[in-house]
Order: structure tokens, then C-alpha cells, then sequence
């Protein structure tokens, strides 16, 4: 009974402490950028991209994508924007035991 009474008290504590409230995510803008078709297609310039939370939501030419009030905005000109790139610098190194014959051997190459 005691087990009982105390996890009916215990229990919206502990409802409680697993609800998340997210705050409201603003939008990333960017704008005047050039979009690189990975498809073939030729680079498309002067394009704005939105951004909410982790998806883009809007994607045309700059001045006819709506900009969300609020959202920080970034002018992207000069720079580009490859979809699906992402985490392509690695170093895979094999088990091998460095000594300081083989780091100098690396610091003649460079």
C-alpha cells in the first residue's frame, strides 16, 4: 500500500520531467546564393533557400520566396549551395604504431 501511495505522488513528477517544450525555431535565410544542380543541370544563381529547424521550406529566386518575419538573414552572394554534400572530410588511418622515423618521414613529404 505504501508503494502505491507513493508512486500515485511520484507519478506526475516523473510525467513531468520527460515533457520537452521546444522553443519556436526562426528561419535561416539565405539569400542571393548560387544552387549547384548535382543532377547536371546548370547552376542556378541568385536563389534564396529557407531554413526552419533541420528542413529547408522554401527554395526560388531571390525576392519572389516569402521571408518568414523574424527569420535571420544571411546574403549568401558569392557563395554556393551543393545538396547533399555533407561529411566528406574523413582520415581512415590503419593501426599502425607511430614513430618519430615515420612522422618525420611524413614532415619530409609535406
Amino acid at each position: 500500500m505504501r508503494k502505491t501511495i507513493a508512486f500515485l505522488f511520484l507519478l506526475p513528477t516523473l510525467l513531468l520531467a520527460g515533457w520537452k517544450t521546444y522553443p519556436e525555431q526562426k528561419a535561416l535565410v539565405l539569400t542571393h546564393l548560387t544552387i549547384i544542380d548535382v543532377a547536371g543541370g546548370p547552376p542556378k544563381p541568385d536563389m534564396t533557400v529557407v531554413i526552419t529547424g533541420d528542413h529547408i521550406t522554401d527554395l526560388g529566386e531571390a525576392g519572389k520566396v516569402s521571408v518568414p518575419q523574424g527569420g535571420r538573414i544571411i546574403d549568401a552572394g558569392g557563395k554556393f549551395l551543393i545538396p547533399g554534400l555533407w561529411d566528406m572530410h574523413v582520415h581512415w588511418y590503419s593501426r599502425v604504431q607511430w614513430t618519430s622515423t615515420s612522422l618525420a618521414h611524413m614532415a619530409d613529404q609535406l
